[in-house]
């Protein structure tokens, strides 16, 4: 069968990678991109479908159900989308395969979702109309609603390119960190988990986010496996006690292995840790609004990179996240033991930044 993962622009190639560690089966097939709003991923997995609820870079999973490469962008689009979707033995395939995983008890009441992306000779409400009366064309049974559906089918114009889902997640899979304290900038999960993925985590890690800010990455790592301790921090007593509450209160029920992250008060630039003390590092660097007073990226940085190069040990891996594309360059290359080794460019908060992997020696 095939599916989609839709995640944060950028983070689609990370998502990849976790979709290729975790589900042993899956077969790449493409990269799409709906502009600013998402990343997606398109695979072939043969397992079992809940598998696909599990990963962590992903905040959407669907079930493809047609897709077509070569629209016009004129009218006449519309009427081969209404036949794709009314009478053709593919769609209804795919529709019967999603129609398996979901095991609805009735005739299942449904909407539709239709994005579109480029110049087009109709609007996406000429589309999601389109949709609306292919689908119930072929499926008079369904109920149509205007919200709270059982089933969502998105339609996506992407350019000359058309795909449609149904979506197998709900909002618990993109809101899944339910914080008790909202500060403004939080990381997204799907960005905070894509990081901690790429620390590499294993279960001896003493884990480290300097900067904690509302406690997401420290979250995303505790949900990652196993580990030897996590700590965190904050320069501002507000964000400390903010990233404890919301680390407490996203607490599945406590196990041998369940311990609360360490998370203190602190200046990242001066760091009570000792030498070589940390195996991993995740922390998403201040940039923007997100500085305080007359604080800059300039000023920051520096001292910070060289608190992290001192306390993490040889082997260590530290990934970073900013939009300071060349004071970060600049400033690694200033520090011996530290060697950028890949970035990824990803939406976030409306701002272009740069997730870097950095090993240390």
């Amino acid at each position: 069968m095939t599916y989609y993962a839709q995640t944060m622009p950028g983070v689609e190639e990370i998502a990849w990678l976790e979709i290729r560690k975790r589900l042993k089966d899956a077969h790449f097939q493409r990269y799409l991109f709906a502009k600013e709003q998402n990343g997606i991923v398109v695979f072939d997995y043969p397992g079992p479908a809940a598998e696909l609820l599990r990963l962590r870079t992903t905040e959407d999973v669907f079930m493809q159900i047609a897709s077509h490469d070569d629209l016009t962008r004129l009218r006449r689009d519309l009427r081969g989308i209404h036949e794709l979707i009314a009478t053709s033995e593919p769609f209804g395939r795919a529709v019967n395969d999603y129609l398996r995983i979901r095991r609805f008890s009735a005739p299942p009441s449904y909407r539709v979702i239709s994005r579109q992306y480029g110049k087009f000779e109709y609007s996406r409400k000429d589309l999601t109309a389109t949709v609306w009366r292919s689908l119930k064309q072929r499926y008079p049974r369904w109920t149509p609603v205007a919200d709270d559906a059982q089933i969502e089918v998105w339609a996506n114009l992407l350019g000359s390119q058309l795909l449609i889902g149904m979506r197998l997640s709900d909002r618990t899979m993109r809101h899944r960190f339910e914080r008790k304290v909202e500060l403004p900038a939080a990381l997204r999960p799907s960005v905070a988990a894509a990081m901690v993925f790429l620390t590499n985590p294993e279960p001896g890690d003493v884990f480290l986010d300097p900067m904690a800010g509302s406690g997401t990455i420290l979250y995303e790592r505790a949900q990652a496996g196993p580990f030897a301790r996590l700590l965190g921090g904050d320069i501002d007593q507000e964000r400390v006690d903010a990233a404890r509450k919301n680390t407490r209160g996203n607490r599945k029920k406590p196990g041998p292995n369940d311990r609360l992250p360490d998370i203190r008060q602190w200046d990242a630039r001066q760091l009570p840790l000792e030498d070589a003390s940390i195996d991993k590092v995740a922390t998403n660097l201040p940039f923007g609004k997100q500085l305080r007073g007359s604080e800059t990226p300039a000023k920051l940085y520096p001292a910070v990179l060289g608190e992290l190069q001192r306390v993490v040990r040889p082997g260590g891996r530290i990934v970073l996240l900013s939009s300071e594309y060349d004071l970060i360059k600049e400033e690694v290359r200033k520090l011996p033991r530290l060697t950028i080794t890949t970035g990824y460019s990803v939406a976030v908060l409306g701002v272009w930044g740069r997730i870097y992997i950095i090993d240390v020696a």
